[in-house]
Formats: C-alpha cells, structure tokens, sequence
C-alpha cells in the first residue's frame, strides 16, 4: 500500500511541479498588471478599470455622495429576507429543508435563527421600527409554501396564509412597500418528493399555489418575485451537491430543473397579471461568474459560468432554452417562449475565483469562502440589462462579516459601483433613469445561510441576541442607512408636497 502510494506520487510529482509554477507566474503577473495600470487608469472616469484592478479603489474618495436613486421618488430601498433562512425547520417543519438540516451539525441548524415569521404573527411592530432604523421604505420576504400547503395541494392552511396577509398591510401602513417572493429555495416535502420543477408535470402545483395565495396579497403589495435564483438553485441541487436531492455533477438534471422553474415562471406570470394588471411580477437571476486563478483551472470555471449565468442570459435574449456542456447533455427547448416579466431581480455577492489554494485578488477574504468584491455588481447590472432590456431591481447584495470596518466598505463600494452602472445605462441612452427601480441589502438580520448553516455567516444589518434582533443596526450599515435617508424629502420638501 505505501510503495502503491510512492510510486502514484512519484508519478504525480511533474504535474504538480508544472501546477505550481503556473500558479506562481499567474501571482506574479496578475500582482504586476495591478501594480502598474494602478499608475495609469482613471477609475473615476472609467469604473471598469476597478473591476479589473480592485486596487484601484484608492483612488476613488470614500467621501464621494452616492447619486443612486436621486431624483426617482419611486425607487425602492430596501432589506430583503426569506422566511424558511429566519424561521427555520422549527416553524418550517414541512418544507425539503427540515429533511436536510437533518444532516448537518446540530449546533449549526436554522433552530438557532430569530424566527421571524412568529414576529410577523405576534410583533410586526417590531420589524417595521428596525426596518425603519435602516431608513428603507421596502421590505422582500417569502411566501413559505409548506406553510401553505403542508401536505398536498389539496391541504391549503389560511390561517398562516393571513399572518402574511396582515404582515403587508401593516408594512403598507407604516409606508414600506411589501415585495413578495413566492418561491425562496423552501418548497413542500410533497412537491420536492414529486420531484420539483425537474418533472414538468409538476409545474401546474405551483401555479396553482401561486394564483391561490396572490389575490389576498395583493390588496396590500405590489411587487411579487416569483422564483428565487432558479439556476443557483439547479447548481446546488444536481452539480454542487448541496440542496436535496444532494446530486453532484449530473448537469442534464440541473439543466431539466432550470427549464422547468423558468417555464413556471412564464405560466405564474400570465395567471397573475390577468388577476391585477398592474401588479409588478418579476424573477430573480443571481449573477454568478466564475473566473480562473490558474489558466489550467479556465475549462472548469467556463463550464460552471456558462451553467449558473450564460444559459439563463441567453434565455432571456433570445427566448431559446439552450444548454450544451461537452459530455455531459446537450438540450434545446424553443417552446418555452420570451421571457414574461416586469422587472428582473438581481442578486449578486462575488465574482468566484477559483485557484489552487486561497485566491483574495488582492482583496480580504469574508466569511463567506470568497473574496471581498463589490466592484463586481457594475458588471453584473451592465451585464444583465444587455441581456434583458428590462428595468433592474437590486434583490440582493451584501456581505458576510464580522467586522464592521469591512462592512461599511463593502456598503459604500457596491453602492457606488451600482451607482455607476446607472450612470453608464444613462449616458449611453440604454435605459431611462427609472428603469434601475430598486436596491435591497441582504439580509435584515443574521440568519440561516442554507448548507453553510448559521455560523460563521453574518450578513445581516441587525445581529441576533438572545434569540431576537438587536434594537440598532450594526456599525458597518452606517454608509446604507447614509444613503437611505439622503434620498428622503427634506421637510420643506414635504411640505410642498
């Protein structure tokens, strides 16, 4: 056995050699672009200078007024949650993800989270004055279907459906505007037993939950989401391994789960836009692109970028569901037809950097296993309404940290990137000012961050005591809530008005 090894590592050894010598000349050069294009690129005329060379950062003042939203009275600032990562299997007991927090580390389980959706019910005051804190005028949360319907689609629980029912019109009260999401990642055992969106005979399920639930919702909220992250959940479901049914590497599955949620996307759409009209109905897209630390490592992260961002962006373009990865499926669905939507929710976090050992690119790591990266959400925007043409909401942006000294960089540096990708659709007459509608941070509170549970994980604005959101935000929201009240009428204002 040990000879068998010495010999498997003798063998080995040159690849290895040859694998680090890449990885020390890539460092290298990549350290020496930065260094030098430091000296001469302008990132305050050219933000896309930063988003090749974050060191470019420094050069920027971290005194510079945010610009985003100013002069739209409409536009939606706000936190963004979803229930099953903030009431967890104690109050979710019969969502698929009861079934897999079964087998993870019982110290680090959703139990421990702020359970919210008993705030909702009992203490919604409580919410709204944090909310409040914040300076937002919006809040996105999910609908979680197995309260719903627990046990079938025949077994429909209105009692729950109400505690969201007055939890919106509490919110529209106290002048913040509900955003919905109806499908968060959580769905019933019984639909995830069926097997999802990845049997279209499934499909008709969720429609149906969703034109049940909508008309009493949307008495009091006027944004709906209907599928959260549809390909990062294909990713994590059927190639990471990560959701149930824990499945790794089988892409035609992923591919098979992904068509079926944007077909249903396309079905809830039209059901609920002939119910109100002017509702605004939208899906939420993550965008995620992986880039490569070692040229040797480029054919995994194209593979991965093309499953998890490019299939679904074509989509979006071209109205073709079309996914062709060398060996692994090859499939094209011209039915599904051109996307039917108001608005795309976008959420971003990081562009992945993918090495041999730890990659930062030049930046601090968070707790999340990725890089500090804000610049990254002016590609994304750019990147996304290229695809779409449709007006872009913000879903989802933030950090996970500990350290608020971080968090507040992190705040103002994606406030201001986002602000330039506005900036930039404006001055090349490719979207009205308007059409970028929105801006949520992720999350209202430290939560359950789904198979990496809830430890070290701290994205929320709020931290947890005890069981229960702290009464102020944390440090580092300080460039947000800035922000926020910055794009608030002035008394005067208010009163002309």
């Amino acid at each position: 056995m040990v000879s068998g090894l010495g010999s498997t590592f003798r063998n080995l050894l040159p690849y290895g050699i040859a694998a680090g010598t890449v990885v020390i000349l890539t460092k290298v050069f990549r350290y020496g672009y930065s260094y030098f294009t430091k000296r001469k690129e302008d990132p305050i005329n050219d933000f896309s200078s930063v988003c090749r060379n974050p060191r470019l950062w420094e050069k920027i003042p971290q005194n510079t007024p945010i610009e985003l939203g100013k002069g739209n009275p409409h536009f939606l600032v706000g936190a963004a949650t979803c229930t099953y990562q903030d009431s967890g299997s104690i109050n979710c007991i019969n969502s698929q993800w009861a079934l897999r927090e079964k087998t993870m580390p019982a110290n680090n389980r959703s139990s421990k989270g702020p359970n919210l959706f008993e705030v909702y019910q009992n203490d919604p005051q409580q919410i709204i004055d944090r909310l409040k804190k914040l300076g937002v005028n919006s809040y996105r949360f999910s609908i979680e279907w197995s309260h719903i319907q627990p046990h079938s689609e025949k077994d429909f629980d209105e009692v729950k459906l109400q505690v969201y029912v007055n939890f919106c019109k509490k919110l529209k009260e106290s002048g913040i505007k509900p955003m919905i999401t109806l499908h968060h990642f959580s769905e019933p055992q019984w639909f995830y037993k069926l097997g999802s969106f990845e049997k279209e005979e499934n499909i008709q399920h969720f429609v149906n939950f969703c034109v049940k639930v909508f008309p009493t919702l949307a008495e009091h909220c006027d944004y709906f989401c209907t599928i959260n992250e549809p390909t990062i959940e294909a990713f994590s479901r059927y190639v990471r391994g990560a959701f149930l049914p824990c499945v790794t590497i089988d892409f035609k599955r992923g591919g098979d789960f992904l068509r079926g949620a944007l077909k249903a996307h396309n079905l809830v759409y039209e059901k609920l836009k002939a119910l109100k009209p002017t509702a605004q109905i939208g899906i939420v897209h993550q965008r995620l692109s992986f880039r490569a630390a070692n040229p040797l490592l480029y054919p995994i992260t194209r593979t991965l970028s093309y499953f998890v961002n490019e299939v679904t962006l074509n989509y979006f373009k071209t109205g073709i569901f079309e996914m062709k990865i060398l060996f692994f499926c090859r499939m094209r669905d011209e039915k599904l037809g051109k996307l039917k939507t108001d608005f795309i929710g976008l959420q971003y976090y990081v562009r992945p950097l993918i090495g041999f050992g730890p990659t930062s690119d030049f930046a601090p790591m968070t707790q999340m296993p990725f890089h500090e990266d804000p610049e990254g959400i002016y590609e994304a925007i750019l990147e996304v309404h290229e695809a779409t043409e449709k007006p872009i909401i913000v879903t989802e942006n933030g950090i996970s940290t500990h350290d608020d000294t971080q968090r507040a960089r992190y705040m103002w540096r994606a406030l201001y990137a986002t602000a330039e990708a506005a900036k930039k659709i404006r001055k090349e007459g490719l979207m009205a000012t308007e059409n970028l509608l929105g801006y949520y941070v992720w999350s209202l509170c430290d939560n359950f961050e789904w198979d990496m549970g809830m430890n070290p994980q701290k994205f929320g604005a709020y931290s947890m005591e005890n069981g229960t959101i702290t009464q102020n935000p944390k440090e580092g929201m300080k460039p947000f809530i800035a922000w926020a009240n910055s794009l608030k009428p002035s008394t005067s204002q208010e009163q002309v008005v």
